[in-house]
C-alpha cells in the first residue's frame, strides 16, 4: 500500500543582515513615511520601529532621540530635494538662464511632485518651528534655494540679461516669495489655484527683472 505524499517542504532564506550604514538608511526612509503621515507629535517612537523593523532601542543607538531622527530626515531628504530641483534648474540655465529663472517655480513645483512624502515632512517641520533645532534646519533648507535663486540671478546680471538696475538680494527674494506662497497653497489644499496663477507671476516678475530692449 503506497504511503501518504508527504508535504514538500520549503527552507526558509535567511534575511540578510544589514549594515550599519544600510540599517541607518531604511530607518530613515520609513521614518518619512511615517512623518509624513503623521504630525510630529503623533509619531511614537515605537510606531518609528515598527516601521523600521527595529527595536527602540536600535532607533535611540542611531539618532540619540526621536527629534534627532525627525532632523536627520529633513537633512537627508531635505538634501536630496535641492539636488533634483537644482538638476532640472541647471539643464535649463545651461541652454538659456532666462528660462531657466522663467520656469524656476515649475521646477520646483515638479522636484515636490517627484517626492510628495518630502515636502509634507517639512510642512510638519514648520509646524514644529517652536523648537530651535527644527527652526534651524528648515532656515538652512530656505537658505539654499534662496543662495542657488541668487547665483542664477547673478549670472544673468553679468551676462547683460537682467537690467543692471536689478537689485539681486531682492529679485531672488521675489522668487522666494512665490515659492513660499506655493508651499502655503500646498498645506491649505490651494495648490490648483495657485498653480492656476503662478506662470503669470514669474512671467510678469521676470518682465520687471529683464534689461530693456536696446
Amino acid at each position: 500500500m503506497a504511503g501518504t505524499p508527504q508535504e514538500p517542504q520549503y527552507q526558509r532564506t535567511p534575511r540578510k543582515r544589514l549594515s550599519g550604514e544600510e540599517r541607518r538608511a531604511l530607518i530613515l526612509r520609513r521614518a518619512k513615511q511615517v512623518f509624513a503621515r503623521s504630525p510630529y507629535a503623533e509619531a511614537s517612537t515605537g510606531e518609528l520601529a515598527r516601521e523600521s523593523e527595529v527595536t527602540e532601542p536600535v532607533l535611540y543607538k542611531h539618532f540619540g532621540s526621536k527629534k534627532g531622527l525627525f532632523l536627520a530626515v529633513l537633512g537627508e531628504f531635505g538634501a536630496q530635494f535641492l539636488e533634483t530641483l537644482q538638476e532640472r534648474v541647471s539643464r535649463r540655465a545651461e541652454e538659456d538662464i532666462l528660462d531657466a529663472l522663467a520656469h524656476f517655480v515649475d521646477d520646483y513645483r515638479a522636484a515636490i511632485q517627484a517626492d510628495p512624502e518630502t515636502q509634507r515632512v517639512l510642512f510638519q517641520a514648520v509646524a514644529e518651528s517652536s523648537d530651535p533645532e527644527i527652526a534651524q534646519c528648515i532656515r538652512e533648507h530656505n537658505r539654499k534655494i534662496y543662495a542657488f535663486l541668487h547665483q542664477l540671478i547673478a549670472r544673468a546680471l553679468e551676462r547683460g540679461d537682467l537690467d543692471a538696475a536689478v537689485n539681486p538680494d531682492a529679485a531672488a527674494w521675489g522668487y522666494m516669495s512665490m515659492i513660499l506662497t506655493f508651499q502655503y497653497g500646498l498645506m491649505l489644499g490651494l495648490s490648483g489655484e495657485v498653480a492656476e496663477v503662478q506662470q503669470e507671476m514669474s512671467r510678469l516678475w521676470l518682465r520687471g527683472l529683464r534689461a530693456p530692449a536696446s
